[in-house]
C-alpha cells in the first residue's frame, strides 16, 4: 500500500487556459528552489489539517473557495456566466491580460449571430474585431466578445467592472447598426471608467508586485519539477508497468519504478537536487513525490486523454460499438469499451474507452450497461452505425440480446459479427466432424506436452533439429482453445519437423536412462506417427490453416473495410473448394513426408454372398481399402470447411451489399452505380440527401480527372485533402458510414491483454478508476505521446505555489 508523505489536493484543468506565447522556458541554471531564498518569510499554501489533509490557501492570482478549495473553471462563453461577483472578477484577473482574447471566439462560425431584417439576413462581421483609426492604422478590440451560443456581442470589461447596464453588458445583437454602435460605446465614459479597472487590477505595483514576482518564480519552479513527474508517469504508463513499491523511502531498493526513475534521473540532472532537499522530509513538506500526486497526475491525464477519444467521436458523429468481456485476476467480469470511427483526416480508428465491471450477462443487462456508459461520456447513440460482438447468444440474440435492444432504439446501428471468431468456429466444427481429424489434433497436443513436461526430452528434439536452423525456428508447439492459430503453428511445426520428432521419439523409447512410462509413451507416440494417414493429415490441415491464420489476421487490422473482409472470406472458400480435386497432389507430398507409404488398412476380403463349404476357390481381395476410407475422411473436412465457411460468410452479405459499389466504382457502369446508390440513400435516408446519386455521378468523373485511386479509403482521404466536404458532402457521409463498420472485435481483445499486464497477480486490489486510467494511456500510447500537458502543468504549479506570510 501507498504511504503518503503529503497528501496533495486534487488539481481542476482548466481546458480553456493557455500558455502566453511571450512566456520563455525557464532552465534548470536559471531556476533557484524559492524555499531556499525566502525560508524565513514565506510558508506553504498548503498546511497540514488535523486528518492529514491539505487545505490549499488563497493565492493573489488564483481565486479559490476557502471552504470548497479551488474555483471551478468559468466558461469562455461570456453569456454563460450570469450574475457576476467579485469571485468572478478575480478569477479572470487571475488569468491575466490575456483573459480578453480568450472570451473573443472571433475565429469561429459567426452563423449563430444571423438576424433577418424583412427579406436581408446579416450576420455578424469579423472586421467588427479590429478598429480603423483615422490615420489609418487598426487596433485590435481586445474588450469585444462573442458568445457562440447566443450569437450576441459583449463588453468584456464592462460585463466585470461596470455598473451601467447597457446593451454590451446584457447582449448586443443589432447587426444593421453595429458598427456606429460599437464606436459609440468605446468612446463611451463607463467603459473608458472600466476598461482602467481591469488595467489597474491586472498590472499590480510596489509590495504586490514583489509577491507576484515571487509566486512566478515559485511556479516556475515547480513546473520544471512536475514536468519529470509527469514524463516519468507518462513513461510508465505507456508500457504498462507498476508504479509502487514496498515503501515510499527515497534511496531504498524497494521503492518502486516511479521512484526509482526519479533517482535515476537525480543522477545526470542537477535540476533534481531537489530529490535531495525535500525526499524523506515526512508530512509538511510538499515534494511531488508521494503516491498522492502521482495517483491525482494518473487520474488527470487519464482523463485527458479520454476527453480528447470523446471529442474526436463527437467530430466525426458516426461511430461502431465494439464490446466484449472477460473476467481479471480479482475474478471481476470487464465489459470493455471500444469504438471505431472516422477522424477529420479521414483515417479509421479504434478507441478504446474503459472498462466497466458487470455482475450479470443478460442482454438486458448488457444493454443497461452499455447505454449507460455511453450517456455518461456524452455519446450519442443514434449515431452508431454498426455495433460488433463474438457469437455469444447473449450478444447477437434476435430478440433479447444486447443486438436487438440497441437496434430497437437505433435500427441503423448494423449487428457485424466478428469474422476472427466465425473463423475459430469454422475450424472448430471441421475438427469435431470426424474422429480422424479430432484424433490427429490430440496427437499434436500429446507430443508437445511429452517434450516440455522434461527439460531432458526437449533438450534431445533441440539437439536433433541443430542441424537446421530454420526448423528450430519452428519447434514443437501445443494448441489452444481460444486462438484457432495456435492450431496453424503447430501442425506448421510437426509437417517441418516431423522426421526429426519421429526419430527423437525412437531415440528415447529405446534409451534405458529414461523411465518406463516415458519410454512407453515414446514408442506409442511414434507409432502414431508412423501411420502414413498421420502424414497426410498433417500436409492437409497445414495447408488449409495456413491460409486461414494469414486471412485471420488481415481481418483483424484495423484499416480493413467489410465488403474487402467479405472477399477475403469468398477466396478462402474457393481456395477450399479446389482442394477437393487436389487429393493426389497432397498423396505425393504425405508420401515424401512419411517413412511409411502404405495406407493403414491396406487388404480387405470383399465376399459377394454365401459361400459353399466345399468351396476351394481363393476369396476375391479388394486392394487399397484403406485409401478409399482415408477419403471419406478427406471429403468429409473439405466439406466440412466449405458449409462451415459458407454459413459464415452469408451474415456478412446483406450488410455488405449497400456499401459493395464503393468499392467496384471502377468497374461498375454508371447506371448501375446510380441504381445501387439510391438504394443506400433509401438505407440512410435520414444521412444522405435525395441528390446523392447525382452527386456522386459528378464526384467519380471529378476523381477521375484526378486519377486517385478509387477505393473508399483514399477517396475519404481525396476529399478530406482537397476541402471538398462543401461540394460533396453526401459522398463524404456514405464513405465515413461505410468505414466506420467494423469486421471483427480484435481492438477488444487487445485491451484484454493489457488487463492482464496492468492488473497482474501482484496489483489485484488496484481500484476500477486507476485501472481505466492506466489502461488508456498503454493502449492509447500513440495520442498520450503527443499531447502536450503543459496546460495541466501550469494549472497544478499555480495552485500549489507559496504565498508570503503576513
Amino acid at each position: 500500500m501507498w504511504r503518503s508523505n503529503q497528501p496533495a489536493v486534487a488539481a481542476t484543468t482548466n481546458k480553456d487556459r493557455t500558455v502566453s506565447d511571450g512566456e520563455q522556458p525557464t532552465t534548470a541554471s536559471q531556476l533557484t528552489s524559492p524555499t531556499s531564498q525566502s525560508a524565513s518569510n514565506s510558508a506553504t499554501i498548503s498546511e497540514e489539517t488535523s486528518d492529514g489533509e491539505e487545505a490549499v490557501g488563497n493565492v493573489a492570482d488564483e481565486p479559490v473557495d476557502s471552504e470548497a478549495g479551488a474555483k471551478t473553471d468559468i466558461s469562455t462563453d461570456i453569456a454563460c456566466w450570469g450574475e457576476v461577483n467579485e469571485e468572478t472578477r478575480s478569477y479572470w484577473v487571475g488569468k491575466g491580460i490575456e483573459a480578453p482574447t480568450q472570451c473573443q471566439h472571433k475565429d469561429v462560425d459567426f452563423s449563430a449571430s444571423e438576424r433577418s431584417y424583412k427579406n436581408q439576413k446579416r450576420c455578424l462581421s469579423k472586421t467588427l474585431f479590429c478598429r480603423s483609426l483615422r490615420n489609418g492604422e487598426k487596433v485590435a478590440r481586445e474588450w469585444l466578445s462573442y458568445s457562440p451560443s447566443t450569437g450576441n456581442v459583449f463588453c468584456f470589461f464592462c460585463k466585470l467592472f461596470s455598473n451601467d447596464s447597457s446593451a454590451f453588458t446584457h447582449g448586443f445583437s443589432d447587426r444593421k447598426h453595429s458598427v456606429d454602435r460599437v464606436e459609440m460605446h468605446e468612446a463611451g465614459q463607463p467603459h473608458r471608467k472600466a476598461a482602467l479597472t481591469w488595467l489597474a487590477r491586472t498590472q499590480v505595483c510596489g509590495i504586490d508586485a514583489g509577491l507576484q514576482d515571487q509566486l512566478k518564480d515559485e511556479a516556475n519552479y515547480w513546473k520544471e519539477v512536475l514536468r519529470r513527474v509527469v514524463a516519468v508517469i507518462k513513461f510508465l504508463s505507456e508500457r504498462g508497468l507498476a508504479f509502487r513499491g514496498e515503501n515510499e523511502t527515497l534511496g531504498s531498493l524497494h521503492n518502486g519504478n516511479y521512484l526509482g526513475i526519479l533517482e535515476l534521473l537525480a543522477k545526470f540532472d542537477p535540476f533534481l537536487d531537489w530529490i535531495k532537499r525535500f525526499g524523506n522530509k515526512g508530512r509538511g513538506t510538499p515534494s511531488y513525490l508521494s503516491s498522492t500526486v502521482c495517483t491525482e497526475f494518473i487520474a488527470l491525464m487519464g482523463q485527458r486523454v479520454q476527453s480528447e477519444i470523446i471529442m474526436q467521436l463527437q467530430h466525426a458523429k458516426y461511430f461502431s460499438l465494439i464490446v466484449d468481456s472477460t473476467p481479471d485476476l480479482s475474478h471481476t467480469d470487464q465489459l470493455t469499451f471500444v469504438v471505431r470511427y472516422v477522424s477529420q483526416e479521414g483515417k479509421i480508428f479504434e478507441r478504446f474507452l474503459k472498462f466497466l465491471p458487470i455482475f450479470s450477462h443478460t442482454g438486458e443487462s448488457l444493454f443497461d450497461s452499455v447505454t449507460g456508459v455511453l450517456q455518461d461520456m456524452h455519446i450519442d447513440i443514434k449515431n452508431c452505425r454498426g455495433q460488433c460482438y463474438d457469437n455469444a447468444s447473449n450478444m447477437p440474440g434476435a430478440y433479447k440480446g444486447l443486438r436487438a435492444r440497441i437496434q430497437e432504439i437505433n435500427p441503423l446501428a448494423d449487428w457485424i459479427p466478428c469474422a476472427a471468431h466465425s473463423l475459430n468456429l469454422v475450424g472448430v466444427c471441421s475438427v469435431d466432424c470426424c474422429r480422424d481429424a479430432s484424433s490427429f489434433f490430440r496427437l499434436v497436443q500429446s507430443i508437445f506436452t511429452f517434450f516440455s513436461a522434461s527439460p531432458s526430452r526437449w533438450k534431445i528434439l533441440m539437439d536433433g533439429l541443430e542441424s537446421n536452423e530454420n526448423k528450430r525456428m519452428e519447434m514443437v508447439k501445443g494448441l489452444s482453445s481460444t486462438r484457432w492459430a495456435a492450431h496453424a503453428r503447430a501442425t506448421k511445426a510437426l509437417r517441418l519437423n516431423f522426421k526429426n520428432i519421429h526419430d527423437t521419439l525412437n531415440e528415447i523409447a529405446e534409451d534405458d536412462h529414461q523411465k518406463s512410462a516415458a519410454r512407453d509413451e515414446a514408442k506409442s507416440l511414434a507409432k502414431k506417427l508412423n501411420r502414413f494417414e498421420t502424414a497426410f493429415l498433417a500436409i492437409i490441415w497445414d495447408t488449409v490453416l495456413q491460409r486461414f491464420d494469414i486471412t485471420s489476421r488481415a481481418l483483424q487490422t484495423v484499416e480493413l473495410d467489410l465488403v474487402t473482409a467479405v472477399e477475403l472470406l469468398q477466396s478462402l472458400i474457393d481456395f477450399v473448394s479446389n482442394l477437393r480435386s487436389q487429393y493426389k497432389h497432397l498423396e505425393s507430398q504425405a508420401k515424401s513426408l512419411s517413412l511409411s507409404q502404405q495406407y493403414t488398412v491396406t487388404r480387405q476380403v470383399k465376399r459377394t454372398g454365401t459361400t459353399p463349404a466345399d468351396d476351394t476357390d481363393e476369396p476375391t481381395l479388394v486392394s487399397n481399402a484403406g485409401e478409399n476410407r482415408f477419403r471419406e475422411t478427406f471429403f468429409v473436412i473439405i466439406d466440412k470447411l466449405i458449409s462451415a465457411l459458407q454459413q459464415r460468410h452469408a451474415v456478412y452479405k446483406e450488410t455488405s451489399t449497400y456499401f459493395g459499389f464503393l468499392t467496384q466504382l471502377d468497374t461498375l457502369s454508371l447506371s448501375e452505380i446510380r441504381e445501387k446508390s439510391v438504394n443506400l440513400q433509401a438505407k440512410y435516408h435520414e444521412d444522405l440527401a435525395d441528390d446523392f446519386p447525382d452527386e456522386l455521378a459528378q464526384f467519380l468523373h471529378f476523381a477521375k480527372v484526378s486519377t486517385v485511386n478509387r477505393q473508399p479509403m483514399n477517396l475519404l482521404s481525396f476529399i478530406r485533402e482537397r476541402n471538398l466536404q462543401q461540394v460533396f458532402p453526401n459522398v463524404d457521409i456514405a464513405l465515413r458510414i461505410y468505414l466506420t463498420l467494423p469486421v471483427s472485435n480484435a481492438s477488444g481483445e487487445r485491451s484484454f491483454s493489457k488487463l492482464g499486464i496492468i492488473k497482474n497477480r501482484l496489483r489485484t486490489t488496484m481500484l476500477e478508476e486507476k485501472l481505466n486510467n492506466l489502461t488508456l494511456m498503454s493502449i492509447e500510447q500513440d495520442m498520450l505521446a503527443q499531447m502536450d500537458f503543459e496546460e495541466l502543468i501550469n494549472d497544478f504549479a499555480r495552485k500549489k505555489s507559496r504565498r508570503r506570510a503576513f
